[in-house]
């Protein structure tokens, strides 16, 4: 192990355990200097600082290393105690194609959250769910480094096992328990790739699995939550692990709760899940900070706001920023409300995932702005749906995080609704002139409402 990867495997653990604490900058020196042989003395004078205040900065760093290992670190034996760190790791973490998540947007609370339910709680199944964008890949990676991290420091929380897939490309829940269960039985091979044997592992093993983008494996067009055909397998094992006492712990991230989910939940069940929300407004900022938009503040809080501080469409901001605009916010704002393709094309993928009546009841909310009751949706605009499709509907829209419930009112979030009524905008004209005048002809108070729309 060299000096520099020794640093980055100690700046990652601590800024798992402490929520973002890094080595600082005399830290830094005095650790790699140290860890070639060099003597405080020699430090002091490379870096122009007495020799008693580097002595102070190396004893300070130990201690917080001590802490961090669980055993005593000095000078003398880091080399060693890293060694032995990374030799009892072998084997027990895999991480798939986890992104890098060394520049991680703060989420203090939600990590918090999370860890107490894994940690304290010992919760059996745990989702984080949200609009896509919102950062829910990077936080699932975030919190298991947190977890493993602390893990190492606490034998009585310590997960033996730190497991992360994708199921982005959908695959078979017999090929994934073929490739989890030798990591965990420490076997070659896998003859029996069951449930069951997968549940008996996880009983007798503490396993931190981890599994993105579960919507993945669900159905489009329909109630949300449905599994695609041929991965209902999938619903058996979550349920299982919901349900069955064991002491690993299955965190999934999705754009929507899968079936069974909601039914187990509760807040001081073993079953629990995370909303995940727009950064804010200070966090959100820094992205376009570190993607060097000109902006002052006003113009990023303006560029947050529209964009209800979501983590990817504030990165495609910015680039629409920089490159359209040479970087200048407020060239940018001055187009006004606009939704420019590659954000198109993001929450077109979540739009045409929903069922014809979501995305009419989508558009009925765009033409209410202000927010609108359920009882006015239902007697106002869909009187011929029954009051319960209705609430069926809206309790999908807004576990698709596609609507938000304010004081009673269901509302879209402006870059949702500005994107609805352009697509709406788009239906009606290519209606009107194909003279195929379906969604049009379908509502007396659409028709109404979007007159100004095509004026």
């Amino acid at each position: 192990m060299t000096e520099q990867e020794a640093i980055a495997l100690v700046d990652t653990l601590l800024c798992s355990a402490h929520l973002g604490q890094k080595l600082n900058d005399v830290q830094s020196v005095v650790f790699i200097e140290t860890w070639t042989g060099r003597s405080y003395a020699e430090i002091a004078k490379q870096l122009g600082y007495q020799n008693d205040y580097i002595k102070q900065v190396g004893s300070q760093l130990w201690r917080s290393l001590s802490q961090l290992f669980g055993e005593p670190v000095s000078k003398r034996n880091i080399q060693a105690v890293l060694r032995r760190y990374q030799q009892s790791q072998q084997g027990k973490q895999d991480w798939g194609e986890a992104i890098d998540v060394s520049r991680f947007y703060n989420r203090h609370e939600e990590r918090r959250s999370l860890e107490s339910w894994i940690l304290e709680d010992c919760c059996r199944w745990i989702g984080i769910f949200g609009l896509g964008g919102m950062g829910k890949t990077a936080l699932s990676v975030k919190i298991a480094q947190q977890v493993r991290s602390r893990s190492v420091c606490e034998a009585e929380s310590q997960f033996e096992f730190v497991i992360w897939r994708s199921l982005q490309q959908a695959p078979p829940l017999n090929a994934l328990i073929r490739e989890i269960l030798p990591i965990l039985t420490r076997e070659t091979e896998t003859p029996d790739a069951s449930i069951n044997s997968f549940m008996a592992q996880l009983r007798v093993k503490r396993c931190l699995l981890v599994l993105d983008n579960v919507e993945s494996i669900l159905q489009g067009k329909e109630r949300s939550g449905q599994y695609q055909s041929g991965y209902q397998d999938y619903r058996c094992l979550f349920e299982r692990i919901a349900d069955e006492p064991h002491q690993s712990c299955l965190v999934i991230t999705g754009r929507e709760k899968p079936g069974g989910f909601t039914v187990r939940e509760g807040k001081n069940l073993p079953v629990r899940s995370l909303l995940l929300k727009g950064l804010a407004a200070a966090d959100g900022e820094e992205i376009l900070i570190d993607k060097g938009v000109n902006a002052t503040e006003l113009q990023r809080q303006a560029i947050v706001n529209y964009l209800g501080g979501n983590p990817l469409a504030l990165k495609i901001a910015a680039t629409t920023i920089q490159e359209l605009f040479s970087g200048d916010a407020q060239a940018f704002l001055a187009q006004g409300s606009t939704v420019f393709s590659d954000l198109w094309d993001l929450l077109e993928q979540q739009f045409e995932r929903l069922s014809p009546l979501q995305q009419k009841i989508m558009y009925c909310l765009a033409i209410h702005p202000e927010g609108v009751t359920p009882a006015k949706l239902q007697a106002e605009i869909l009187s011929k749906v029954s009051g319960r499709e209705l609430l069926e509907v809206l309790e999908s829209l807004k576990e698709r995080s596609l609507v938000d419930v304010i004081n009673g009112n269901l509302k879209q979030q402006p870059v949702i609704l500005e994107y609805v009524t352009q697509r709406l905008i788009q239906t009606i004209k290519q209606e009107v002139t194909t003279t195929n005048v379906n969604l049009f002809r379908s509502n007396t108070l659409i028709k109404a409402q979007t007159q100004y729309l095509l004026a």
